[in-house]
């Protein structure tokens, strides 16, 4: 737990200090000066760059998983986990005014983290397994939120948008899909295996909620 609470202060200092010091790389933008703000660009690049990075540990993680679980490391899975939701929880604090579905989506990890925390990161439980996947996976599309970074740019880096766009768009379609396949098979294993109807609507409902927003998002990147 030390590492969510003192991640989610390092971005947090982060953003503020990004805001202090370079504020001139993250202006508002002059055509959705209500969203676009230079909170919300702010943001976006920290998580995003925080996510990149998180890809090397998730795709070691992801490996030892499929061909080795029984030399999994719990600590490995809990400092992924816990930079993941940090991001989140630290952008709820500096930037509230994000959409709806955003704002869910970051309150919904965070209860995610939690679960996980207190069942130590066991991946014999497949609600566990499945958040852990969601997690990693969800870290490649970490451009995505770089592209964000950028919407509504100058004119001069106009066209540069535009291929961010195309690549997050790509590169998110296929992350999310590939997502959704495998949380659909967890929770076909988490039916059979609990019998219990109501761990299988909390963990839809939750998964559902999440998806949600990759959707909305999906949308904005095709119609932009």
């Amino acid at each position: 737990m030390y590492i969510y609470v003192a991640s989610t202060l390092f971005f947090y200092l982060s953003y503020l200090g990004l805001d202090k010091y370079l504020p001139e790389y993250f202006p508002d933008s002059s055509k959705d000066s209500r969203l676009v703000t230079r909170e919300y660009r702010i943001v976006n690049f920290v998580k995003g760059s925080a996510l990149v990075c998180l890809t090397i540990p998730g795709t070691q993680f992801l490996y030892t998983l499929t061909f080795y679980p029984e030399l999994l490391s719990v600590s490995m899975m809990n400092f992924i986990g816990a930079v993941y939701v940090a991001t989140d929880l630290s952008a709820i604090a500096y930037n509230p005014s994000c959409h709806r579905s955003t704002l869910i989506h970051h309150i919904a990890v965070q209860f995610f983290y939690y679960y996980c925390y207190y069942w130590n990161f066991a991946m014999e439980n497949v609600i566990v397994k499945g958040i852990g996947i969601y997690c990693i996976l969800s870290a490649y599309a970490g451009i995505v939120n770089l592209r964000l970074a950028m919407r509504c740019p100058s004119e001069q880096y106009k066209q540069l948008e535009n291929v961010v766009n195309e690549i997050s768009l790509f590169v998110y379609i296929t992350v999310s899909v590939i997502n959704w396949i495998v949380q659909s098979y967890l929770i076909l294993n988490i039916t059979a295996i609990y019998h219990h109807t109501l761990i299988w609507m909390w963990y839809a409902g939750a998964l559902g909620m999440t998806i949600n927003d990759d959707l909305f998002l999906i949308k904005y990147l095709r119609n932009f």
